[in-house]
């Protein structure tokens, strides 16, 4: 039969090709059955909005009551102007010189801070070690005497000189425990997720959130801490560090949300001297070590400081940099920290004292944007006191900036501050205080450089010790802001600032929840192009504030935190933050008929 129908084909080409298109048709007629009953979708898969994301983390930055401020290795702890505007990192500076390994002290006790107080070597690269003698770090009460007559830190000795020693101080004496505020914004989904909170040294969670728009508060947190965020938690989780004390070096309000690790960041318009002393703490959240590289920015231009190229920070370390040991500067001192290798978490702890070296104020300062041609400084509080602003210009060109205060009936030009002339690769500063007439706004800088800058706000009560916080450029909000701590428990006003830097109006929604997830309050709000508005909030405590905001808008926003009546003016501010900075991955499903 196979043989008949061989030699019939064969001897008829039109039933041959008549054949060939039959299995030809019968073929195409299975692919699109098959497809049609595998649900074939196509081949380019639509976005979806999904909560499963992966996972997250954030640092609390906390100074550790036991810890020890140290210096880069360095042969000197003083700085001088750099000659060459336009030189890199290889050429600011000799090599940084290891610093030598300090052995532990048996008969040292071991803290009860899981971060260990001894500084851990500056780098991993074996070096001759010169044992230093090491400074115990004695634990302390929680609002213990003011400050110490001598503010500039002192310099550790070891048995033998060397110029490579670390310089340290110790940091501890009047530092406060602080609070870590953590919520997980309800996202709209019934995805399940955790956020965790752990000490960056390791160990056990010490707070978890498995409900979506809860909150909790860790107290007596003295060692930074890592939210973890994994699911559905992963783009909703926001953290925030705050502590109140009425004595000390640490004296006022501070507060500071929880910072996302990155490989650079901006510190603008640090202090520098014994009455505005910085110290930079890096946190690196990961289980490989990372190495910053720090630039100065001076008044007078680039500050040479051998060694701060190539800092060593160990796997999940804190590492705090004394500023005042590095360098020497006459004014507000800009500095960018740059990672070679990992990812670090940086926050400056600022410290304020009077000409008498009495406690006048202290705050966290977060970093500001990455330097650009327009950028907003959000939520600077109205009040009586100095409003002074810094801007850093980091490139090798003169930068003329423009100053805008956007404020509660439009943008204006301030007062004797509507333009800023910064020199290359330098810090400038102008007062505010008369453009903003102690009213809230926000600061908008427009440049023909890219530039970043930052605000200090100082507190004034004749009956009362000063207090002061900064405020940085921040990027606009994305789908929602946050601020995990929106009213307190305490004797503490709370004001909401929303400032729209953009050029067209902008429809808001803001929402103030209880940690169960209550909510308190619920308003619209439509916020004109270059303008500000201010909502009191007066919710029980403790509370968080969540702010909706269109797509493609340039809102930003802070809450001030401040104390009306007391011994102390305190005054901080938090700016909101976006939990969902990452934006949602698409949700990619498998077309079994593609490629068929």
């Amino acid at each position: 039969m196979t043989d008949y129908l061989g030699s019939t084909l064969r001897d008829r080409p039109a039933l041959r090709r008549a054949a060939v298109l039959l299995v030809v048709l019968l073929a195409l007629a299975l692919v699109a059955l098959g497809g049609s009953l595998l649900h074939a979708q196509s081949a380019s898969p639509a976005p979806r909005r999904s909560a499963v994301v992966g996972r997250t983390s954030t640092v609390c930055t906390v100074q550790d009551v036991d810890a020890a401020a140290t210096a880069a290795p360095t042969p000197s702890s003083s700085a001088s102007p750099d000659p060459s505007p336009s030189s890199s990192p290889s050429d600011s500076g000799p090599a940084p010189t290891p610093a030598s390994p300090t052995p532990e002290d048996p008969a040292s006790p071991t803290p009860a801070s899981p971060t260990p107080a001894s500084p851990t070597p500056a780098s991993p690269t074996p070096a001759s070690p010169t044992p230093a003698s090491p400074t115990p770090a004695s634990p302390t009460p929680v609002d213990s005497a003011g400050p110490t007559p001598t503010a500039t830190p002192v310099a550790t000795p070891s048995p033998e000189p060397t110029p490579t020693a670390a310089n340290t101080a110790t940091t501890g004496a009047d530092t406060t425990p602080s609070t870590v505020s953590a919520v997980a914004v309800r996202q709209g989904s019934d995805d399940q997720g955790t956020l965790t909170g752990s000490p960056l040294a390791g160990g056990d969670a010490e707070l978890t959130l498995t409900q979506q728009g809860s909150g909790k508060q860790l107290p007596q947190v003295s060692a930074p801490v890592v939210l973890t965020g994994e699911g559905s938690m992963a783009t909703a989780g926001s953290g925030v560090v705050s502590s109140t004390s009425s004595k000390g070096e640490t004296t006022g309000l501070m507060a500071a949300p929880c910072l996302v690790p990155g490989t650079e960041q901006w510190l603008v318009g640090i202090g520098s001297t014994d009455a505005d002393r910085t110290e930079l703490i890096l946190s690196n959240p990961d289980d490989a070590q990372a190495e910053v590289d720090l630039r100065f920015y001076g008044p007078k231009g680039r500050l040479v400081v051998p060694g701060s190229p190539g800092v060593v920070i160990g796997a999940r370390e804190t590492k705090t940099l004394s500023v005042s040991s590095l360098i020497d500067s006459d004014g507000p001192t800009s500095v960018s920290v740059r990672t070679s290798e990992g990812r670090v978490s940086v926050a400056a702890r600022r410290l304020r004292s009077d000409k008498d070296l009495k406690p006048a104020g202290a705050d966290w300062q977060v970093p500001s944007v990455t330097p650009a041609t327009t950028s907003v400084v959000p939520g600077v509080p109205g009040g009586d006191g100095s409003r002074v602003l810094a801007v850093v210009n980091p490139g090798t060109a003169r930068a003329t900036v423009q100053v805008e205060v956007l404020g509660l009936s439009g943008a204006f030009a301030p007062a004797d501050a509507a333009t800023l002339v910064v020199a290359p690769e330098s810090t400038a500063t102008v007062e505010l205080t008369a453009g903003l007439a102690g009213d809230s706004g926000s600061i908008r800088l427009r440049s023909d450089q890219p530039v970043s800058g930052s605000v200090v706000s100082t507190s004034s009560r004749s009956d009362a010790v000063p207090d002061f916080a900064v405020q940085s450029t921040q990027p606009a909000l994305v789908r929602q802001g946050v601020s995990a701590l929106a009213t307190t428990t305490g004797p503490t006003d709370s004001e909401l600032v929303l400032s729209n830097g953009g050029d067209t109006d902008a429809a808001l929604t803001f929402e103030v929840l209880s940690y169960t997830g209550v909510s308190l309050r619920k308003d619209d709000l439509l916020l004109g192009a270059g303008s500000t508005a201010t909502r009191r909030l007066t919710s029980p405590g403790p509370s968080y504030v969540v702010v909706t905001v269109p797509g493609d808008s340039a809102v930003v926003g802070s809450v001030t935190l401040s104390q009306p009546d007391g011994d102390v003016a305190g005054l901080t501010t938090v700016p909101l933050t976006s939990p969902d900075v990452a934006s949602r991955a698409p949700r990619v499903r498998q077309d079994p008929a593609v490629a068929r």
